[in-house]
């Protein structure tokens, strides 16, 4: 029975087998002008482009990662090296669904109106992408081959900041941190967002109601170490050398915010200084996927990535002005 519960957690953690529509199981994503709704900017040839990554860890070449590629209308239009001058984002969607999701189309368009490049990718086992039997080990993995297509494809020049939602934030948090520990401090990321994020899976899920009885029937954290989805934020996040910005609304019902706060606590008592929280009011009703929707959010990312993070020790409350 313990096998099963473990396995069935698994299952909720990524949900990938949550999409809309729910058929075909693996969606025709290679065409990012059906999903760009009625708000511009428009997808099209000229500012985007669907490609597959390959994992330099799979020696097999068999494994893909789907992806789009996404430019502004200062670009050429072309995959090719950027310059000192230009930005990339790397977003890391949350469970459910795939690069396509409405929420996270919302988000590129924002990003690349600012005149940011973004390269938004779905771990194996979700959307396009090559199925695996899914950990927390492989979508870091593939957030790591995600960053080493920047690198390849886009050059060395460019500043680049890893975004990620939900699950995604602890994916990030995990793949920057180790990348950091590896090269020392010196890896090519300059800069971390973090939206709605959480302090590690284990009290995620003791936010549900249903943690209380689940835990009854089984030891929550020791299936979360045997099926490797842990997600330790709280543990990788001050390892990680450059600035973090983490936004997280009153309202979110997924994610609660208080975990957005724990995170942010346990970074600065170890001793991580360039970190700041931006709290949206529960009055803006953003809820966990909706940030993107803030008129402030423009000038609170702008900020971020313009000044390096100038760190202030507070929490800082944003209202619209």
């Amino acid at each position: 029975m313990g096998d099963t519960i473990a396995e069935m957690m698994k299952q909720v953690i990524f949900s990938q087998f949550v999409q809309f529509p729910p058929l075909p199981l693996v969606p025709d994503l290679t065409d990012p002008a059906k999903f760009c709704g009625n708000t511009e900017p428009k997808f099209d040839m000229t500012n985007t482009t669907n490609l597959y990554i390959t994992s330099s860890k799979d020696a097999s070449k068999s494994g893909r990662q789907g992806a789009w590629y996404l430019l502004p209308d200062k670009s050429s239009g072309k995959v090719e090296p950027l310059t000192e001058k230009d930005t990339v984002i790397l977003y890391l969607h949350g469970n459910c669904h795939n690069r396509a999701q409405g929420h996270r189309v919302g988000l590129y368009k924002v990003l690349i109106s600012m005149g940011y490049y973004v390269l938004a990718i779905d771990y194996r086992g979700f959307g396009d992408s090559s199925p695996v039997r899914l950990t927390e080990s492989t979508v870091v993995e593939d957030a790591r081959a995600a960053l080493a297509w920047i690198s390849d494809k886009l050059g060395e020049k460019a500043k680049v900041i890893v975004w990620g939602h939900s699950l995604g934030s602890a994916i990030c948090s995990h793949m920057v941190a180790d990348f950091d520990i590896e090269t020392g401090g010196t890896s090519s990321v300059q800069g971390v967002i973090l939206e709605s994020p959480f302090d590690n899976m284990l009290n995620e899920i003791k936010s549900f109601s249903f943690a209380k009885p689940l835990s009854y029937l089984t030891n929550i954290a020791s299936n979360l170490e045997k099926i490797d989805a842990q997600f330790e934020s709280h543990k990788w996040l001050p390892a990680i050398k450059s600035p973090v910005l983490i936004l997280h609304a009153e309202d979110d019902k997924v994610v609660p915010y208080q975990l957005g706060q724990s995170l942010f606590n346990a970074a600065k008592d170890a001793g991580k200084a360039n970190i700041r929280f931006v709290t949206f009011p529960e009055g803006e009703k953003f809820g966990h996927c909706n940030i993107y929707k803030s008129s402030i959010l423009p000038e609170t990312i702008r900020y971020f990535l313009d000044t390096d993070c100038s760190i202030s020790d507070q929490i800082y409350k944003i209202n619209h002005r």
